[in-house]
């Protein structure tokens, strides 16, 4: 039977399409050749996800999402379906995370493994959330700081204006002309250390010899401080004994003394235990009281003075 040219061209351009969807599927990422299961995942909002976004678990891509659709019921809600490589189980409490798939662009999602012992099926649904991105984390943490940011750019600002009104034309060659004369004061230190190094060096020497030399008569300076502390402590001593000496003998004639008064002895002993003395004191002070009393009432009898002389009574 003779294949006509018609039934040639049909074949050719059915043949072509198929390779053509073939070949768009796979660029899509779709297994040609795997087995799958889709899965479906309710979000409200999906941070960017487009089909053919891959599918992770644990790291590897599991598959890719297959289809994105808005859900007709007045809700912003958006229906994604998954199809996944037909060998992964994905127990029930799983959860389908969206996340950023690189810190530049593209999205991606993880499916975070649950721990519940029944299984998914086929065309199941499963839970899902979007996961804080990292740009939204840094957002979060920096969105606090803005105001402490702002304030400290604006000390900045205003600390480079005053720097900027201190360091005039003037000052900043004054500076420079400062910065110059410690050059050549530096460089004249260096030239008097050249000029002068062997001075050093041998002043250096001669201190290190008498450091060594104190080092090695460190006994014979300890035992000689030692001598004059022991001769110094002896001075002291010496000088307290005899101070004690001196107080002890004074004291000793004190008591004598003291001793004799209480005896009776002497002009003090009699003055303190003679009642006769302390009468005949007494007496004397009362007659001289009198005889002054006296001489101030009548000094006419006790004094005669006249410019012609004394008169005869």
């Amino acid at each position: 039977m003779k294949i006509s040219h018609e039934v040639k061209v049909g074949f050719v351009a059915l043949i072509t399409i198929i390779a053509f969807i073939l070949m768009y599927e796979f660029l899509k990422g779709t297994a040609l050749f795997t087995k799958t299961d889709t899965y479906h995942i309710v979000y409200d909002n999906i941070a960017g996800l487009t089909e053919s976004n891959p599918v992770e678990i644990n790291g590897y891509q599991a598959g890719i999402v297959q289809d994105v659709q808005l859900i007709n019921d007045g809700s912003g809600r958006i229906l994604v379906s998954l199809s996944v490589d037909k060998h992964f189980n994905i127990p029930r409490d799983s959860k389908a995370e969206i996340t950023a798939a690189s810190l530049i662009a593209g999205m991606k999602i993880i499916l975070r493994m649950g721990e519940s012992s029944e299984m998914c099926h086929n065309h199941d649904t499963i839970s899902g959330y979007v996961a804080t991105s990292i740009i939204d984390r840094l957002g979060e943490t920096i969105s606090p700081l803005e105001g402490h940011i702002t304030s400290i750019i604006t000390r900045l600002d205003s600390l480079v204006s005053a720097l900027n009104t201190l360091f005039t034309p003037e000052m900043t060659g004054d500076i420079r002309s400062t910065v110059a004369n410690m050059s050549d004061v530096t460089a004249d230190l260096k030239q008097i250390s050249d000029n002068r190094k062997d001075e050093l060096m041998a002043a250096i020497s001669e201190i290190q010899t008498f450091t060594a030399m104190l080092s090695s008569n460190s006994s014979t300076i300890d035992s000689t401080l030692k001598s004059i502390s022991g001769i110094s402590e002896t001075i002291t001593r010496a000088d307290l004994e005899t101070s004690l000496a001196s107080l002890r003998s004074s004291l000793n004639g004190l008591d004598t003394i003291v001793t004799g008064i209480s005896r009776g002895e002497g002009s003090a002993g009699k003055l303190v235990t003679s009642d006769t003395l302390y009468t005949n004191l007494s007496n004397s002070l009362r007659s001289l009281d009198l005889l002054l009393r006296d001489l101030k009432e009548n000094p006419k009898k006790y004094v005669h003075f006249s410019l012609f002389g004394r008169k005869t009574e």
